[in-house]
């Protein structure tokens, strides 16, 4: 057990104790989360045939309780188990963050751009400014006066149907 603590203390001072939280912490929310998954789907299957133990004259909801309980109790011992064997064995890499350095970005449209959407023109970047966006001033939109024709009403067109029926499809 000496040993064992002396290890974990060596890899601590060399890790960093907020670091060492952080990774413990991981690890432990990683073996909860994988136990408690494996005790759901034990449990459903204890859940299929725990009406057979009334053929042993064996009350199924006390055997249901007591088996659970007993089940339970494997899955906490089997994550202290596992944390203890993860943390031991954990190896760290620390990696520099790379650092973005955008240094000149340019946006280029179609040259057929879609009719009321904005345009972007963008500048070089310059120790990193954002780029400037100009809209381009935007056309309203005109509907026909077909669009105002209610459904039910006679057709515009002329033909003596309703508008759903003729233009209105």
């Amino acid at each position: 057990m000496s040993e064992a603590t002396s290890y974990y203390e060596q890899r601590e001072e060399t890790v960093g104790p907020e670091l060492s939280r952080d990774i413990e912490r991981q690890v432990m929310l990683r073996l909860i989360d994988q136990h408690w998954r494996e005790h759901l789907y034990e449990m459903d299957y204890l859940r299929e045939g725990i009406h057979l133990r009334a053929y042993g004259q064996k009350d199924p909801a006390v055997e249901w309780q007591r088996e659970g309980f007993d089940m339970f109790a494997q899955m906490m011992s089997g994550i202290a188990d596992d944390f203890v064997k993860y943390i031991m064995h954990v190896q760290v890499a620390i990696e520099p963050a790379p650092q973005a350095q955008i240094t000149n970005v340019q946006y280029s449209a179609p040259e057929d751009p879609v009719q009321g959407a904005p345009a972007i023109v963008s500048a070089p970047v310059a120790d990193g400014a954002p780029p400037r966006t100009e809209d381009v001033v935007q056309q309203p939109v005109v509907k026909s006066e077909w669009d105002k024709t209610p459904r039910n009403a006679p057709c515009p067109c002329g033909s003596g149907k309703k508008f759903k029926l003729c233009h209105g499809k």
